[in-house]
């Protein structure tokens, strides 16, 4: 009976493993998948701050609040040029869907939704935070912004 157990766990294990292994391919730093990869990770470490903050997650701060949301729009554009068209040499097997590139007036009417909203978002804490309602609409729009994006050009 204890080796059907240990048969099991060496199963599940082994499963776990290949399944993990799968799953966390990482991009080539220097390639444009790389690179992109790197600037929405810094959107992350700015966004998830601070909409932790609006959901409760993380106590509000002002302050803090408003140093997130300018170095969010510091990095407005770092991502956008690492989207070059796919061809042999850059084959781009990665997240971004080929919307990106047959639907580029979109993509970028996307892109300018979320830098417009963070540029917004900017102006409303610039003055300083005193409370979560200041900021709740300016936020709902930059995530509003990104979900738009990702849902018409993200696998």
């Amino acid at each position: 009976m204890q080796s059907v157990s240990t048969l099991k766990i060496l199963s599940c294990l082994s499963l776990s493993l290949l399944l993990a292994a799968c799953g966390n391919q990482q991009a080539d730093p220097n390639s444009p998948e790389g690179q992109r990869q790197a600037a929405f990770q810094q959107f992350l470490q700015h966004s998830e701050p601070m909409g932790g903050m609006l959901s409760g997650r993380l106590a509000f701060d002002g302050d803090t609040f408003a140093v997130h949301a300018a170095e969010l729009a510091e990095l407005a554009d770092a991502p956008w040029g690492h989207f070059p068209a796919p061809d042999q040499n850059n084959p781009q097997p990665n997240a971004a869907l080929p919307e990106v590139w047959a639907d580029a007036d979109g993509f970028a009417a996307r892109i300018d939704q979320f830098q417009s909203a963070v540029a917004d978002l900017s102006l409303v804490t610039a003055e300083g935070v005193t409370s979560p309602e200041q900021v709740t609409p300016a936020m709902q729009s930059v995530q509003q912004a990104c979900k738009a994006c990702h849902d018409g050009y993200r696998r």
